[in-house]
């Protein structure tokens, strides 16, 4: 029966992933391991989530980053009269679900081979504990598919992006994205706002952030908790903190234009990379331990950051909050998802009666980028008005 219970909570999470499918080899694989039937005692305590977020770790908080917002598919047609906008279930919603019935994976393997490094570091680590090795017992393979896209990103950014050139044929880049400030999309948000009523009432009682901010942001961030990320977080972190030299992801980097005199600029973000994932593995792997959740199980986006919210696993401890008083925060929770993106916009500079360059200025905290601040602005700005915005709100003219 306990197996039976497992399979039939594994598929719940699966089949919730099923709207953005995973596509990489480690994701499959650890949908492949998990759907065995394995079972499993978490090491640990047994409680679950606390606080977390932002790209003053992160992404992102270090969140979703906007290149998956950016792809994000346009907007579907205007729901019928009387019909929700919002769908019944989220990924989020079956997701956090499946994270307070008690899993039991089998423990009695061994670790694999080429996490061994990984585990043993993890032990040794005055900052970490002894358990949290036991955790590779069950992940899929490495690969060095995370790393590889990250230099790519990197290299291309360092060494191929050209300067673009006005030659007053192509339209001005947006200021926003327009694909996510629609009518649809805030009739979602205001759908999303009203379903969630009294989390945001009190929040607005605890924190400076108005409401119409906030469900703008997670929004922006996951569609209010529809896509929460396609890869195993805890899989991308390890796969990234293993691949700290050259040999380890030259078969993610085929195509890629690399030369010798390219070759220290590669160790140097290689190391570089490798030392951050192993910070925010660790980060995550200690909040799954004394919040009871198995974090085998977490999706997030490819860089390790997870939940409607998108907090980067070093800032669960900082922002994260049991916004609905259950003993833990879980931000695939819409409101602990509320809450802890409340209390990290207010923690990093929003305050009450802020203008909208300090508005930009402290939403480019969650996500550097000033197309991400303005959309969330624009979309904002849309739904307290009711007329839908085709640019982020004006600010001060510098005299």
């Amino acid at each position: 029966m306990r197996v039976i219970t497992l399979i039939s909570c594994l598929s719940l999470l699966f089949c919730g992933l099923a709207a953005h499918p995973p596509h990489s080899v480690g994701a499959e694989k650890l949908k492949a391991a998990l759907a065995q039937g394995k079972k499993t005692a978490a090491p640990g305590k047994s409680a679950q989530t606390t606080p977390a977020k932002g790209k003053a770790a992160k992404k992102k908080p270090a969140k979703a980053s906007p290149a998956e917002t950016s792809r994000a598919k346009g907007a579907k047609p205007a729901a019928k009269a009387g019909e929700s906008a919002l769908p019944k279930e989220t990924a989020a919603s079956r997701i956090s679900a499946s994270l307070s019935a008690p899993l039991s994976l089998n423990l009695e393997a061994d670790v694999p081979e080429k996490w061994k490094p990984l585990a043993q570091k993890l032990q040794a680590d005055p900052k970490g504990a002894p358990d949290l090795g036991l955790w590779f017992r069950g992940l899929p393979d490495y690969s060095p598919q995370p790393m590889g896209e990250k230099i790519k990103e990197l290299f291309t950014r360092d060494f191929m992006r050209r300067p673009r050139v006005d030659d007053g044929k192509r339209p001005p880049p947006s200021r926003i994205y327009r694909n996510v400030v629609t009518e649809v999309n805030v009739q979602k948000c205001r759908e999303f706002l009203a379903a969630n009523a009294k989390a945001f009432e009190a929040v607005e009682a605890k924190y400076p952030v108005p409401r119409n901010i906030l469900v703008s942001l997670l929004f922006v961030e996951t569609r209010l908790g529809v896509f929460v990320g396609k890869e195993n977080a805890f899989w991308s972190l390890a796969c990234m903190a293993a691949a700290d030299t050259p040999e380890k992801v030259r078969d993610a980097l085929a195509g890629l234009p690399i030369k010798a005199q390219h070759e220290e600029w590669l160790q140097t973000r290689l190391k570089s990379k490798s030392d951050w994932a192993y910070a925010e593995m660790r980060a995550l792997l200690l909040f799954c331990r004394d919040n009871g959740t198995d974090p085998r199980i977490l999706p997030g986006s490819v860089y390790g950051a997870i939940g409607i919210c998108q907090f980067m696993p070093s800032n669960l401890a900082i922002y994260g909050e049991d916004g609905d008083n259950d003993g833990r925060v879980n931000l695939f929770s819409e409101t602990d998802a509320i809450f802890s993106a409340a209390r990290y916009l207010s923690k990093n500079g929003w305050k009450k009666g802020i203008g909208v360059e300090v508005r930009r200025k402290v939403l480019k905290r969650y996500n550097n980028l000033n197309i991400y601040a303005n959309t969330i602005l624009a979309l904002a700005e849309s739904i307290r008005s009711g007329t839908l915005q085709t640019g982020p709100p004006p600010g001060k003219r510098k005299r």
